[in-house]
């Protein structure tokens, strides 16, 4: 699918995804889709998101209550114990290539590509 020939249902997504920096789950996309496309369903829009992803246009994060990212270069997060919000790390975390293979190797698998994640309180939380 080539950005130049996306149909307005597909457009709609991804311009969501881009004009926001925080990594909205497919039901918040819909939300915000349907104020531009009232009319678009729910079955639609995570079939849109399931093709970008394939296609690697976006990044989906995580396994069960997957969120989506339209920053797809390799980057990191933060994500918050207390309110469930993913953040971008806005700085670039380096691991040497030998720490990374050795904890691949470890887990017994063939690394591809990696992330690192960080857990804690974001800065709403810990001013309540």
């Amino acid at each position: 699918m080539k950005e130049t020939t996306l149909n307005a249902n597909v457009q709609a997504v991804l311009d969501v995804l881009r004009a926001t920096e925080q990594h909205p789950t497919a039901l918040e996309i819909y939300e915000e889709v349907r104020h531009e496309r009232p009319r678009i369903g729910l079955a639609t829009i995570y079939r849109i998101l399931h093709q970008l992803t394939q296609q690697e246009i976006i990044k989906a994060i995580g396994e069960n209550d997957s969120r989506y990212d339209a920053h797809i270069q390799r980057h990191d997060h933060a994500v918050c114990t207390t309110c469930g919000a993913l953040l971008d790390i806005p700085v670039e975390v380096n691991l040497t290539s030998e720490a990374l293979q050795a904890a691949a190797s470890a887990a017994g698998i063939e690394l591809t590509s990696h992330e690192v994640r960080l857990y804690g309180r974001c800065a709403a939380c810990q001013g309540r």
